[in-house]
């Protein structure tokens, strides 16, 4: 974040919400969020799912709780029209032969999304419960994996799709790993956040960019 100008801040409930320039990135930090529940200015995409603010040693992260064990996510920031990218660090530990999945979505609950799926061994990108694409990906229990995703107009007049995924203190990989040509071109909705909890144990996420194309 030590990159991005930041020249406005807004307050959801105590969330920390900064922006640059207009039409520039949207970077949420929970730090100066308050414990306790889902802070004002982000939306459940599930009624039964569970999401709160929780310390993570001296930090603040947004958890999803194990229970209900549910599929939902969260979603933040204003709609977008068009291209985007959203980034986001996430933590999930898997148990015995129960794994979580999770990832980032752009373009609203409709839209694409950009999930880890361990129990596969796969980075996959998905719409509507259908897998568009997948590739070979090798994800590490209880660490921090950043996931990165973009939909973006295409040269062809569709939308082209990339997904990027690494632990937390890797480079991030020049190329992206899984690459998507989609009809049609990039929709209208909110950047989102993604969790299965299918491990019984908490997800956090921390650190999220969006990023409209310019």
């Amino acid at each position: 974040m030590n990159n991005i100008l930041l020249l406005s801040l807004l307050w959801f409930g105590g969330l920390t919400v900064s922006r640059g320039a207009e039409a520039g990135p949207l970077v949420l930090d929970f730090e100066a969020a308050a414990l306790g529940p889902l802070p004002e200015g982000l939306m459940l995409t599930d009624a039964e799912s569970q999401f709160a603010i929780v310390a993570d040693g001296a930090n603040h992260v947004l958890e999803m709780s194990p229970a209900p064990l549910v599929d939902g996510g969260v979603l933040l920031g204003a709609s977008i029209k068009g291209g985007v990218a959203v980034r986001a660090r996430i933590r999930a530990t898997g148990k015995r032969r129960s794994f979580p999945r999770f990832g980032v979505g752009l373009h609203g609950v409709g839209g694409y999304r950009c999930l880890v799926v361990p129990a596969r061994k796969e980075l996959q990108i998905v719409r509507n419960e259908e897998v568009v694409a997948q590739v070979p990906y090798v994800w590490k229990s209880g660490s921090w994996t950043v996931v990165e995703f973009s939909v973006l107009a295409s040269a062809a007049g569709g939308s082209k799709l990339e997904a990027r995924a690494w632990e937390e203190g890797q480079p991030r990989p020049e190329a992206a790993q899984l690459s998507h040509e989609a009809a049609g071109l990039p929709g209208t909705g909110k950047a989102s956040l993604w969790a299965a909890p299918y491990a019984e144990l908490p997800i956090a996420f921390d650190d999220v960019v969006v990023t409209p194309a310019p």
